[in-house]
């Protein structure tokens, strides 16, 4: 994971396989996934985030070394 220069996460592919595969998220959906991600906390160069399929309302966190340099 990394923040682009206007502020956006952007997922490894393999990062966003992982998620889509943990929301449930069907393949016919992968193009435009249903998932509204929110950050919900950054302590000590971790990042903490909230991924939820917005169709089930299920969530997953991730969390995010922000040290680290991939």
């Amino acid at each position: 994971m990394r923040i682009d220069k206007h502020g956006n996460m952007e997922l490894t592919e393999e990062e966003d396989a992982d998620l889509l595969e943990r929301l449930e998220i069907p393949e016919s959906e992968h193009d435009d996934p249903p998932v509204e991600i929110e950050c919900v906390g950054m302590e000590n160069d971790v990042a903490t985030f909230k991924a939820t399929n917005t169709k089930t309302g299920k969530h997953v966190l991730m969390v995010f070394d922000l040290t680290s340099p991939d």
